[in-house]
């Protein structure tokens, strides 16, 4: 008997292997549904801390920092302990986080709950597809990603509109709270359901683990400190830049030059894995982006209530699911380059969109924008991962996938850091440049009806032109993210024409 043959003799059939896929999703649901509905509560859990955007935004860069340093081992850790072990230790750990974020009572308290969550669900992501991928015939791989993507997008779907409402009527903390009977139930289904993998005990490679590690979580706290600190005017910032790339390069030269290395090499002499991990990094850089700004933006510019701008950021799970329905019909013989070109389009042309947004912004117009975004990101989810991962085998199976979402995990960390950062830069050059006008020598103060309750006369009217004047600088730095984000997702096509079909 082949090794194929016997692979295929190992696949569970039947009612065990829809409760693997259940445990995989519903784990990766629950990540996802966390990781979302924290976008819509950012605004009152700012109220509830006393806190500005850019430490608040460390409920967000605290959640990808741990969840980037635990990706990074899940390779070795699923070979020396087993998949379903640290899929299972993963979510019991996750759920107790989940107690420790409803219950925290400051900042502090907050983030460091928030990296003990990224920690411990990191392997919800990764291993989630890995079990879900694992229980079908290879020549069902596509159908398989997407059946698990659809999970993951469900949480998107639901998020918005439930965590809005759990916001408005229970609190932010129950966004929280409201996950852990799903953890538990998850937890005791997998325990029977999801098979054993065999153990292949390695060395692990600790120049290369902290290495990695240590400049990942080195550089990310360097972008997160660097706009307060104005950049490279900043010697914490130099020596932090400096170090943290030094450690980037020893993990890579290590990597190719040592023996037993914590990443095996022929993942990096891979093309189709290389030029992987570049389009997933830009990808996790810019592709929830929105999802961090537009709860923001639509409190604190438009006026909109957590419970509405739920409601509107709903819809974009929907256009995820209509996508990821369509992903489920392609063939596997379909080139998979064309539909990530189309995701990329369906994914740029709202972000160009929003790019123009004025801060009396229609509802319409967030909705139609979010549909077409949900359906981009599910025609660039599965066929990457088809491209990407679908050939490897064995331990490179861990380690590819692993590799995979940490990579997206750094992305989307670095992409978070930077445009708070510049977020926070361009609302302070607005406002310098907005303030020059408000003078007793500008013209239009001859316009009485253009004026409203505007005044340089008394307190009121001073007091409001500020307030007009932050509000439109805001805006216009909202403005500038979602053109970035546009421009990267465009250049992010050119890699595409490198990739080899398998």
């Amino acid at each position: 008997m082949t090794a194929a043959a016997a692979t295929q003799q190992a696949l569970p059939e039947g009612f065990r292997r829809w409760a693997i896929v259940a445990c995989g999703t519903a784990g990766t649901w629950s990540y996802s549904f966390t990781w979302n509905s924290v976008g819509v509560a950012l605004p009152d859990m700012k109220g509830t801390f006393a806190a500005t955007n850019d430490q608040i935004a460390w409920v967000m860069i605290a959640f990808v920092v741990g969840g980037a340093a635990m990706t990074a081992s899940i390779g070795w850790l699923a070979s020396r302990f087993g998949r379903k072990e640290l899929f299972l230790l993963g979510l019991g750990g996750y759920t107790i986080s989940l107690v420790g974020c409803g219950a925290a009572t400051s900042l502090e308290v907050e983030v460091f709950w928030r990296l003990v969550q990224g920690l411990a669900g990191a392997p919800l992501l990764s291993l989630g597809q890995l079990i879900v991928v694992n229980a079908f015939p290879k020549d069902r791989y596509t159908q398989a990603t997407s059946l698990w993507a659809l999970g993951f997008v469900t949480g998107n779907v639901v998020a918005p509109a439930l965590g809005g409402y759990l916001i408005e009527y229970y609190g932010w903390p129950w966004i929280f709270y409201a996950n852990i009977p799903l953890g538990i139930a998850v937890f005791v289904l997998g325990w029977f359901m999801i098979p054993r993998t065999p153990r292949t005990p390695q060395r692990l490679d600790w120049i290369g683990f902290a290495s990695l590690i240590a400049g990942v979580a080195l550089l990310q706290y360097t972008l997160a400190r660097a706009e307060h600190l104005d950049w490279f005017a900043s010697t914490e910032i130099i020596v932090g830049t400096f170090f943290s790339l030094l450690l980037i390069y020893i993990f890579f030269a290590h990597t190719f030059t040592a023996k037993n290395t914590f990443v095996d090499r022929k993942l990096l002499t891979d093309r189709n894995f290389v030029l992987g991990m570049i389009v997933v990094f830009i990808m996790g850089a810019v592709i929830f982006l929105p999802l961090l700004l537009l709860p923001l933006m639509l409190q604190q510019i438009a006026g909109y209530p957590a419970i509405e701008i739920g409601e509107l950021l709903f819809v974009r799970g929907f256009g995820s699911i209509a996508g990821l329905i369509i992903m489920t019909q392609i063939k596997e013989r379909i080139d998979p380059r064309p539909i990530i070109i189309l995701g990329l389009i369906c994914t740029l042309i709202p972000s160009w969109r929003m790019a123009y947004w004025t801060p009396e912004v229609l509802p319409f117009e967030v909705m139609w924008t979010n549909f077409l975004q949900g359906i981009g990101t599910s025609f660039l989810w599965a066929p990457l991962n088809r491209l990407v991962l679908s050939k490897l085998e064995g331990s490179l199976q861990n380690q590819g996938f692993a590799m995979f979402y940490l990579t997206y995990d750094i992305g989307n960390a670095i992409g978070t850091a930077l445009i708070i950062g510049l977020h926070t830069r361009h609302s302070q050059v607005n406002t310098a440049l907005l303030t020059e006008h408000v003078n007793p020598f500008n013209e239009l103060w001859r316009y009485t009806t253009l004026r409203g309750g505007w005044s340089l006369g008394n307190l009121e009217g001073l007091t409001a032109i500020s307030t007009e004047i932050a509000r439109q600088a805001a805006m216009i730095a909202y403005n500038n993210s979602f053109m970035i984000v546009a421009i990267l997702t465009a250049a992010t096509a050119p890699f595409l024409l490198f990739f080899k079909r398998k």
